[in-house]
């Protein structure tokens, strides 16, 4: 899978697992069943790029309150040349299916990650950021968030700036 598309993948998924009618770790619902309702009327043409860039928003601030801004990079803030391309991709994706309930995006993001890892509450770090390992550190960074979400915690993996 392109990184672009696991990178819109991770965020849809995490995203909405991460919202108020979910595992509550943010406090927004621009992913859930109401939202269309509200959203369809200002944004008719682009209500999944509202979604979108709500939930990451809302997911975003909670990730640099843990993490801190700076010298860090985590699944809401990557370098800008790679958002641009993440932004210009989200129209091409369907996810209407894994976002159906908690239990199908759970299913969902246990296909796209890497393997168990061990309970880390709070930030983790899981490496140094760099083109050639990315898709593998974000695997990693998923496992930490399924984990977390399974078990009853919050984790914010992050990677370094190199």
């Amino acid at each position: 899978m392109p990184i672009v598309d696991l990178v819109l993948n991770y965020r849809f998924l995490i995203g909405y697992l991460g919202e108020k009618s979910q595992f509550d770790w943010w406090g927004s619902n621009f992913l859930g069943a109401s939202s269309p309702a509200f959203l369809m009327y200002p944004y008719p043409r682009t209500m999944l790029l509202a979604q979108y860039h709500g939930v990451c928003e809302a997911a975003l601030l909670v990730h640099d309150e843990y993490i801190g801004v700076g010298e860090n990079y985590h699944l809401y803030r990557l370098p800008d040349s790679l958002e641009r391309e993440v932004s210009k991709a989200v129209q091409n994706i369907d996810m209407k299916e894994r976002l159906l309930s908690k239990d199908s995006a759970v299913e969902a993001l246990e296909q796209l990650v890497y393997s168990e890892v061990e309970k880390s509450e709070g930030p983790v770090n899981v490496g140094v950021f760099n083109d050639e390992g990315l898709e593998l550190m974000l695997k990693v960074a998923a496992s930490h968030y399924l984990n977390a979400f399974k078990k009853g915690y919050k984790s914010f993996p992050y990677m370094k700036e190199a």
